[in-house]
């Protein structure tokens, strides 16, 4: 069950397929976080499977933007935050289904957390991402139509 969280709201609102949320952005951002069972944030293995996360995503042409980059001396690899801010499209739900999807899967406990203007949803499985990716995409076009 995916949440959605959303600033002008005093209480939680759980997502279904007939529920649509608006925003006024037109950008989504994703945040992995990550399992208690993952390794250290910093570590080489994490940051390995973030980085393939993030090469997935733009191999499959799709605009990315690296959120949250840390600072780090000369010479280093900065870390990866594992967020990423990605402009809404037609083909959103299809290109981002299967790379997230994956690592949500690889282990138990992982989330990813969608934020669309002041909206926030918390997904544990491809199928809640691509309903949230949905309900965004719906948002769009009907925002798109009123302009």
């Amino acid at each position: 069950m995916a949440y959605l969280y959303g600033a002008r709201w005093s209480s939680l609102a759980v997502l279904n397929e007939k529920s649509l949320i608006a925003s006024v952005a037109m950008e989504l951002q994703i945040s992995m976080i990550p399992s208690p069972e993952d390794p250290p944030w910093r570590s080489d293995d994490y940051q390995s499977e973030l980085r393939e996360l993030g090469l997935a995503l733009r191999g499959d042409g799709l605009e990315i933007y690296e959120v949250g980059s840390h600072a780090v001396r000369s010479g280093e690899t900065p870390p990866i935050s594992g967020e990423w801010r990605v402009k809404l499209g037609a083909m959103l739900e299809p290109i981002l289904n299967a790379p997230v999807g994956s690592w949500l899967q690889a282990r138990r406990g992982r989330t990813a957390r969608l934020r669309i203007g002041e909206i926030e949803a918390d997904v544990r499985t491809a199928e809640e991402l691509a309903r949230v990716i949905k309900i965004a995409k719906c948002y769009q076009d009907v925002t798109e139509n009123e302009s």
